[in-house]
């Protein structure tokens, strides 16, 4: 048998339910179905094809709950053979930020982002990121270092400075945190309030974005904000902002986004709103 997804008419028809349908977007690399249970419940299905590393969901969920599904692995020996893995999670209630957003944008974004950083001012996970910086963060930079090409060479002056700054954000405390939230994997409720997780710069940005790190400060809690140093926060916001512009791949940096790596010295200027003050995001 061999089974090639390439749209939704090649999904699997043999899932026992009382209803299924197919949600709109769908993804590059997957299909998913909502299906409803004989008992009622709504789960969501999807088929990929490479498998899924559940570990960030069960942290995330552990942190997060309700808000991050649930998720399983469905066993499926002949689908697996064909390179399709399969599984189920719970369905987060609402819409996408896509639609549930749709013609009232600029009067919601403010409302979401803010909702948003109040729900991730709860992924604490651990006392210090030093295990992470060591393991994740340092390596990454040394082969930004390391590069040759043209376009990461650009960037190793920032490189060596942050790699020489590492050490102050080891006692930064662990968030989860998500790899791509975007308009289709965060879903929002009738007031555009997030309900769920799963650049350009409008005029509300700022009020967004410092809604956004407020509601992350006064999320946090108390033992851990006493702590923090804002100057250290901003070093990570920088750091992550290079190395998501040159992610890994196989152990090796991967393609990248010639726009994205375009736009990087701006948005290597960002200054959270805690470190600038009533200033400008962004240096001119």
């Amino acid at each position: 048998m061999t089974i090639e997804i390439t749209s939704d008419a090649d999904l699997p028809k043999c899932i026992p339910a009382k209803k299924a349908e197919r949600p709109r977007p769908q993804g590059f690399f997957s299909r998913t179905v909502i299906v409803t249970l004989q008992n009622g419940e709504d789960v969501v299905v999807q088929f990929r094809l490479e498998p899924l590393d559940l570990e960030p969901f069960q942290v995330s969920r552990r942190v997060l709950g309700a808000t991050v599904p649930h998720i399983k692995v469905i066993q499926d020996k002949e689908l697996e053979s064909e390179k399709i893995w399969a599984y189920w999670m719970t369905r987060i209630p609402g819409k996408t930020w896509l639609e549930g957003a749709r013609g009232r944008v600029s009067q919601t974004r403010v409302t979401t982002v803010r909702s948003l950083g109040r729900i991730l001012s709860k992924g604490y996970v651990d006392d210090n990121s030093g295990l992470v910086i060591d393991s994740k963060l340092h390596p990454h930079l040394e082969l930004l270092l390391a590069s040759e090409d043209p376009q990461i060479r650009r960037f190793h002056v920032v490189a060596k400075d942050l790699i020489g700054k590492l050490d102050q954000l080891k006692n930064l405390p662990l968030f989860v945190a998500h790899f791509d939230l975007n308009h289709v994997n965060i879903m929002v409720d009738e007031d555009c309030e997030v309900s769920g997780i799963k650049f350009y710069m409008p005029p509300e940005f700022e009020d967004a974005e410092r809604g956004f790190w407020q509601e992350i400060w006064d999320g946090i809690p108390e033992n851990v904000r006493s702590r923090a140093n804002p100057e250290a926060v901003q070093i990570a916001v920088t750091l992550g902002t290079l190395l998501g512009a040159f992610q890994l791949e196989d152990g090796k940096i991967g393609p990248y986004n010639p726009v994205v790596v375009g736009a990087l010295p701006k948005f290597l200027t960002h200054r959270i709103a805690l470190i600038r003050g009533s200033g400008s995001p962004y240096s001119e």
